[in-house]
């Protein structure tokens, strides 16, 4: 925990907008790690990517969302989705109806306040999702972004991009591990895709890939950015050539988490417009 201070104001030397936290129940608690973060940093919008309506009432989310707003002085953005890796304890991923009802009583409740008045009474909100349903729920309105993961080869964020056809923005998501050492980067991406692949049916089905068979090369690099610098540098490339309107980098982000987020900030520098 003691690490997040150090990793958040190495991401404000760098011209990065955002500076999110997934929100998965194995890892480290969500809105601890945020407060870290908020209290870090000055400039960035700091926010959970994404939380979820399934483990705590949306007056509790609300609440995290708008201290985090006063904490950072207006920065809070808010991500929700379906939820992630929660089949070990019988509970399947929210309903896009959920996911909007969460995203509608966090902005209400902003509205009306709580024993405190919060400092805005909307935050901006973007959807993890890589879903047709999902996506298409979230073209209702109440978010500004679509923000699929697993997204490096720009294929399907193409196909993303068809089907909301202007209605809201389409950004991406990229699981990354940056590291000196190639191979050992691209083995901690065939981890984090393990993780993720057998729940991404859609993106599977796209691309052709079945997702209980053995990640070959081909299919690590449909998903993640793995590799050297070098190698995340051509790739972001060709993503940017699809015009995402935001490219997040997350996940493990390297061996060193610290070295991983210098180089990711050198190629956000030579990319940068």
């Amino acid at each position: 925990m003691a690490a997040y201070p150090d990793l958040a104001r190495a991401v404000e030397r760098y011209p990065f907008a955002e500076l999110t936290v997934h929100d998965v129940i194995w890892w480290r608690p969500l809105w601890p790690v945020l407060t870290l973060v908020a209290a870090a940093t000055e400039r960035v919008l700091v926010g959970p990517d994404v939380t979820h309506p399934l483990l705590c009432h949306p007056i509790v989310t609300a609440a995290s969302v708008a201290a985090l707003d006063e904490l950072t002085g207006g920065r809070a953005v808010l991500g929700v989705g379906r939820g992630s890796l929660l089949e070990p304890l019988g509970i399947r991923p929210a309903a896009p109806e959920q996911v909007r009802q969460l995203a509608e009583s966090v902005q209400g409740y902003l509205e009306t306040g709580f024993r405190w008045r919060p400092p805005r009474t909307r935050v901006p909100v973007f959807v993890g999702t890589f879903g047709p349903a999902m996506i298409e729920a979230a073209c209702a309105g109440w978010a500004e972004e679509v923000r699929p993961p697993g997204i490096w080869d720009p294929g399907y964020l193409g196909e993303v991009q068809r089907q909301v056809s202007g209605r809201v923005r389409v950004g991406c998501e990229v699981w990354t591990v940056v590291g000196q050492d190639r191979q050992r980067a691209r083995e901690m991406a065939r981890e984090v895709l393990a993780a993720f692949l057998p729940a991404m049916g859609a993106m599977a089905r796209f691309f052709g890939v079945d997702p209980r068979a053995p990640i070959t090369d081909a299919t690590l690099d449909l998903f993640c950015a793995a590799g050297t610098p070098a190698d995340v540098s051509r790739g972001l490339e060709r993503l940017l050539e699809a015009n995402p309107a935001t490219v997040t980098f997350s996940g493990r982000l390297g061996p060193d988490p610290l070295w991983a987020i210098e180089r990711l900030g050198e190629i956000v520098s030579m990319h940068h417009r």
